[in-house]
Parts: C-alpha cells; structure tokens; sequence
C-alpha cells in the first residue's frame, strides 16, 4: 500500500515538474542562433574589455596619535574626542573630504595631468567611439573643473581602517603607477599638515576666547563680593547662622507650650460645658465629678447626712412644730444652703479657669506668630545670604579655572604634537589591480550565453502556431488523427504529386498511410463514405492531404477526389485535367452525366471529378439539392468519396459541404496558423452544427534535433526498415514500381500492425 502510494507521489512530481527534455530541444533547434549570438556579444566585450587602461594601486599607511602626553594637561581646551569609539571614522571621513581632495589636486597640478584631462575622463566613451572608428573632436568634450577632476579623484581614493588598531591605509588608483604612489604619499601629509594647521588655528582661539572670558569673569567676581558685603551691611549680619538658630529655639519653645495650654483649655472647657449644661439642675450639679472630689463639699454631705438622720429620729417622737424638731431641721436646711454655696462657688472658679486658659491659649498663640514671622524673616535672609555666597564661590571658581587654562595655553602653546603620523610611505606598485580582463571575458561570455538562451526562449514563445499533438488536444480540444511530415520538395515550393511513390519520401509515405488507417478505424463503427477536407487559411496543405489521402485509400477501396473548391480549384491542375473538362458544376447543372465529369488516373487507380465549368455563384449550386443528390449517386458508385474543400475563413462553400459529408478532416500547418485563428475557424462549423473528426497536422518537422520530435513519436519509422516495409507493400506484380497494386483489406490490417 505504501509503496503504491510513494510511486504514485512519484509519477505526480515526475510530470508536474520541468520538462527538461524539451528545454533541451529548445536549445539544439536555435543553436546556431545561440552559438552566433554569444560571439558576437563576447568579441564585441573582449574588444572593449581589451583597450580598458590597467590601473595601478598605492597603499600608505597612517596610524593616528590617540595617546599623546603632554607636558602640561591641556587637551581639555580642544578636546577633539580621540578617546571616542567614532575618532577614527571621523578621521576616515576627513580623509575623504572634497577639501583635502582639493589642496592633493592643487598641490599637484592634476588639473593639466593626463589623467584628468578631456580623455582621461571620457576614457570609456572615447574607446566606445573607437571601436566604430569614430573620432571625437576636442570641441565637443565638456571642458574639466576642479570639481570634475575632484569627483574622479574621490572615485580612485579608497580609505581602509584595520580592523582593532588605529591604523588607516590610504589606497589610490591611476593608470601611472607613479602617480598612484604620488597621490598616496601626498594625501596623508597634506592631512597631517592640515589637521596640525587646525589644532593651532584652534588653540590661538582658545587663547583669545579664555582671555576674554577670564575678563568679563573677573568683573562678575568682584560684582558678586561687593552685592555680599552690601547685603551683609545693610541687614547687620554677623553671624546669621546662630541668630537663625537660636529664633528657631525659640519657636519650637513656644509651639510646644501653646501645645500644653491648649490642651489644658480642652480639659476646662469639657468641664465648664458640663457645668453649663446643669447650671439649673442642683442636684446634678452636685453628682459631678469636679464637686464630689471636693473635700469641702464630701465634708458638707456627711454633716448633711448626720443632720438628716437626726431629723428622721426626732420625727417619730415629736411633732413638726416642736423646738427641738424645728432646730434640727433648720441645721439641715443651713447644711444644705451650705452646699449649694459650695457648688456655686466650684461653678464659678471653674468658669474663671475656663477664661483665663482662654486668655492663656490666645496670647500664646500671638506670640508664636510673630515668632513664625521673625523666623521667616531670618529665612529670607538667610537664602539671599548663601545665594550671594553660592554666586561668589562659583564665580571665584569659574575665574580661577579660566586663570589657570590661560596660563596653561601660554606656557604650551609651541609645544605641537602631531595628530597622525606615517608608518609606511606608498611605494610604486609593479601590477595592476585592475580590471581582470580574463575574469571579464569569463563574464561576458557567460553573460552573452545566458543572454542568447533567453533569446532562444523568447523566440520560442513567441510562436503562436499549434506545434504538436499536446497543443491539437489542449488548445484545440480535438484529436489528432495523422502528422504529415515537412518532405523534400523536388520541383518548386510544392511537394511533387506522386511523393507518396516516391521512395525517397519514404516518411511522408508512411505518414499518408497512418492517415488512412485512422480514417478506416475511424469509419468501423460507423460509416464514413464522404470525406470533407478543409483548412483554416489557404496554403495549409489541404488539397495535398485529399490527394494523397486518395492515393492511399484507391489501394484498398474505390475512391471519387472531388475538388470542391469552385473559387479556386487546383486538383485539374495538380492532375493535368484540360480545363474543358466536365466537373462537379457541370454535374450539379445537370448538363454532363456522372461518367463525363470523373478523370481516371491510370497510374494510381484513382478517380478525381475536377470543379468543372466556372460559375459566378458557387454557393448557389452547393446549397441546392441537386448537390446533395448527386453526392447521394455517387455514394452508389465508390467505396469512398473525398471533396477538398476552400478554407473556412476565407468563403462558407466548406460549411455548406460538411452538412453533408460522414466526416470533416481539418488541416492545420504546423507553427503556422495562429492558434486563436484555428480556433475560431473550427467554431464556425461547432455553430453550423457540424462535428470536426480529427485533426490533420502538416509541415511537421520529424528531425530528432527539432523542439517537437518526441511529440510525434511514431508517425514516422527507420529508414534502415524502408526496403522491408516496401516490399510489404507493393504488389511484385505491378508494372510500375511507383504504383502498388490494390491489396484486400486483410492485408492492409496485417501491413498496418505489423508496422
């Protein structure tokens, strides 16, 4: 099971992938165009690769000073980053500049230098001219610039870092070696005498702007002392940092001390609220707290109590009014006026406390106000104070380190240090670096080669014709029935009427009769007596397919050839038939009788009924029923009737003729006819409502180097076989070895699959 399937895989890649096959057969047909154009392009490239001037290259190496020492550690003051990661390309990208390009060119003089001249710059146009032997005066040459010859130099210079080091390799280019090394030598040290051009420049600068900024900084200096002792004067300040001190003492002393009074004033004031509240209630104002704690008032109670018990034993034994009842009750109304003085007395210092803490927690408030006040004051002064001093120390600061740079710069400003060095001068080089003119010419050839296969391939393309039996199936939906191969001509541009004897044209014999075995296979199941040949254009090979096809069948049946072409007839031609002779109009006027309008050919045996006589309107007589009536009278007479028709696009006369023919051949010359041409002619008989049989190709090329050979596999055979094949073919009783005598159909089905 699995191995089906695999094999089934591999049969489905097989034929889904590239036909390289016939990629193959591509090349082999247009090889001569391949191998001419491939020549012609790679000696035109090897000619211009061949007078390209050789160009020679310099290399000088410069290593930049990174890690200089100095004496005096003053690279602050132009502190151009060479710690940087990016220094070196910084570097690379000076060395690069069209400025330094300008001082090598000025310095050099390379403006009237050969090489950057009219024809040094236009070097590639001008060896293009020559090639074709044209001269180009000097008129015509765009004069060069400074920044012509710039741009071309820039073009030649090549900057090449190595690769973790501070080394730099300057490359120049130029088909004078000498000039190559020149070039190199001279660029690193104009760089080097620029850039220690720069650092001076840039130091004398330095020393400029510092003396100049040293200046103004000691004015801001002197400005920011004075605006401090001013400010020190004005607001008598000694030593603002202990009277700030000793005020914010003071403050926290006071904060925490209306702190305490205001708690004290929420204690009293939770109490006078009580008493507030039971100012008319005496007997609760006695039952609180602040009075029972009070030893004067438990004193009170418990003579209030004695009295009371005292009061309760006399009055069971006396009366209200007796003496001794009246005393002890008037020493209790006196213990408890007592009391309720007492209680008053309590109320009343409870209010007075309640008063004076109030008094207490608002002038210690105001007091710690203007506190707060003094203490903000003495803020303020104090940030001015330390902003002044910040100002003097920065500007002391500030002027001291442009003091000292200053001095720095004076003391070193003739000690130069150079910021890149040589390591290796350019040397004149011995080869040129380039071009590779043999890689080059591998190139071009290859280029020329890949640009000829796809010219080969485009060329392929664009042939729109039906070329095989795969186009006949897919892009004509019909089946092919037989190839005729493109034969040799023998007189003129058309194949000679007897080329089916000819044993020469052994191929487009065996061609013919595979045509006829399918003609006859085709007819078994149902018979097909008439025979319609048409074709789309004219010169398609149709009237030779009907010859030849009735050459072919007279060796087994009795065949009629019709020249069903009344517009341009060319069977009575090919046939020799006099032009008087009676044909198919003259049949169709009934003005000749059957036997007077059919031409016997002796040599083949077979019958051919010409057009016959003109007539101005030819479809008149073939829609007529005297047409099809004498079709139906020489159905009675022949096995096989053959009528070679005009092409369908150029008159209907073949659309009238299929309505009444058993089968329709249609003839399509090989890479000829435009498929969609094909296609709309084979439409106009699917509208009439007739059915195309088979296909007949013509032309076919049949060579085995030809892009289509595989296609039409056998329809052809082995020339080594063709004496065989002849013999099984051709009676040894004929008379004439060009003309096979008739064989029964046996032998024809024996002949056919033997072969």
């Amino acid at each position: 099971m699995n191995s089906t399937n695999s094999t089934e895989i591999d049969e489905l890649l097989l034929n889904q992938g590239p036909d390289l096959h016939r990629y193959w057969k591509i090349l082999l047909a247009h090889r001569w165009t391949i191998l001419c154009l491939t020549v012609v392009i790679t000696t035109a490239a090897i000619t211009v690769i061949s007078k390209l001037p050789s160009r020679y290259q310099a290399t000088a190496s410069l290593v930049f000073e990174m890690d200089q020492s100095n004496p005096v550690a003053v690279d602050e003051i132009y502190d151009i980053g060479p710690q940087r990661r990016d220094y070196i390309l910084t570097q690379i990208e000076i060395l690069q500049s069209r400025q330094l390009a300008e001082r090598v060119i000025q310095r050099l003089d390379l403006l009237s230098h050969p090489e950057f001249s009219n024809s040094g710059l236009h070097n590639p146009v001008e060896i293009i001219k020559g090639m074709f032997g044209i001269e180009t005066a000097p008129s015509t040459l765009e004069p060069v610039n400074l920044d012509m010859v710039t741009s071309a130099f820039l073009k030649r210079l090549t900057i090449d870092p190595a690769r973790n080091t501070n080394l730099v390799r300057i490359r120049f280019e130029a088909t004078s070696p000498e000039l190559a090394a020149l070039v190199a030598n001279t660029l690193v040290e104009e760089f080097i005498v620029e850039q220690s051009e720069v650092k001076v420049q840039f130091t004398s600068r330095a020393t400029s702007w510092l003396n100049e900024r040293l200046e103004t900084l000691r004015g801001k200096l002197e400005a920011s002392e004075n605006q401090l002792q001013s400010f020190r004067e004005s607001e008598d300040l000694v030593d603002i940092s202990g009277v700030l001190g000793l005020a914010e003492r003071d403050l926290d002393v006071m904060t925490t001390q209306l702190q305490e009074m205001r708690q004290d004033l929420k204690q009293i004031t939770s109490v006078y609220e009580q008493f507030e509240a039971q100012a008319d209630n005496d007997l609760a104002l006695v039952n609180l707290p602040e009075v029972i704690s009070n030893p004067l008032i438990q004193e009170i109670k418990r003579n209030e109590a004695t009295a009371q018990r005292n009061v309760s034993e006399l009055a069971r034994r006396y009366k209200a009014k007796h003496p001794e009842m009246i005393a002890a009750q008037n020493e209790l109304d006196m213990l408890r006026n007592q009391l309720n003085g007492e209680v008053r007395n309590i109320a009343d210092a409870i209010k007075s406390q309640y008063e004076t803490a109030i008094s207490r927690v608002q002038a210690q408030e105001q007091e710690v106000e203007r506190a707060k006040q003094s203490y903000q004051k003495l803020s303020q002064k104090e940030f001015r104070y330390q902003e002044l001093v910040r100002e003097v120390d920065v500007n002391r600061q500030l002027y001291e380190t442009f003091f000292t740079r200053v001095n720095e710069t004076r003391e070193t400003s003739g000690f130069d240090i150079a910021p890149a060095r040589f390591v290796d001068s350019a040397a004149v080089p011995n080869q040129p670096v380039r071009p590779d003119k043999a890689m080059l010419a591998a190139i071009s050839l290859a280029m020329a080669t890949f640009f000829s296969v796809l010219v080969a391939f485009l060329l392929d393309s664009l042939r729109l014709g039906i070329r095989g039996p795969e186009d006949v199936e897919t892009s004509l939906g019909q089946q092919l029935i037989g190839v005729i191969p493109d034969s040799k001509k023998t007189t003129g541009s058309k194949l000679h009427l007897r080329a089916f004897f000819d044993p020469k044209q052994y191929a487009f014999g065996e061609a013919v009769r595979t045509l006829r075995t399918g003609v006859i296979l085709s007819s078994l199941a149902k018979p097909r007596r008439v025979i319609a040949v048409t074709s789309t254009v004219p010169a398609e090979g149709k009237t030779t397919v009907s010859e030849n096809l009735g050459f072919s069948l007279a060796q087994v049946e009795k065949v009629l050839l019709i020249d069903g072409d009344l517009r341009k007839p060319a069977l009575g031609i090919d046939f020799g038939i006099e032009q008087e002779h009676p044909g198919l109009t003259d049949l169709i006027s009934d003005m000749h009788s059957v036997d007077d309008c059919i031409f016997h050919d002796e040599n083949s045996g077979l019958d051919i009924m010409p057009a016959g006589t003109y007539h101005p309107d030819p479809q008149k007589l073939l829609v007529s029923p005297r047409f099809s009536q004498a079709i139906e009278t020489l159905c009675e007479i022949y096995d096989r009737i053959i009528i070679d028709t005009p092409p369908v696009k150029a008159v209907s006369d073949a659309l009238i003729i299929s309505r009444i023919a058993d089968s329709l051949l249609y003839v399509v010359q090989c890479d000829s006819t435009k498929k969609r041409l094909v296609k709309k002619g084979m439409d106009r008989f699917t509208q009439a409502g007739s059915q195309i049989d088979g296909v007949v190709l013509t032309r076919a090329n049949l060579n085995k180097d030809s892009i289509y050979s595989d296609e039409y596999y056998g329809y052809g055979y082995d020339m080594n076989n063709r004496k065989d094949t002849r013999r099984a073919s051709v009676s040894p009783k004929s008379t004439d070895p060009e003309i096979p005598e008739k064989t029964d159909s046996s032998e024809l089905e024996t002949s056919e699959n033997d072969r």
